[in-house]
């Protein structure tokens, strides 16, 4: 439904831990791209980056948040 949060997509910090094959690529493809790294607690994003790595899944796929939209 719409508004619905609890679908367990995201985590409670709003972190996109991926679970379907399409979300799995999408995090794979913004790690490939360089745009979700992983940053020191407070550190700005390097340009380029808009999403930060928070964790990963059992099977080892990045968690990512979103700290910024694209500067482009």
């Amino acid at each position: 439904m719409a508004g619905d949060e609890s679908n367990g997509k995201h985590g409670a910090d709003g972190a996109l831990i991926p679970s379907s094959p399409s979300e799995i690529a999408f995090v794979q493809g913004l790690v490939a791209r360089g745009e979700a790294v992983k940053v020191a607690p407070g550190a700005p994003l390097p340009p380029g980056a808009t999403h930060e790595i928070v964790g990963e899944t059992p099977s080892g796929v990045p968690i990512v948040k979103r700290r910024r939209f694209s500067l482009r």
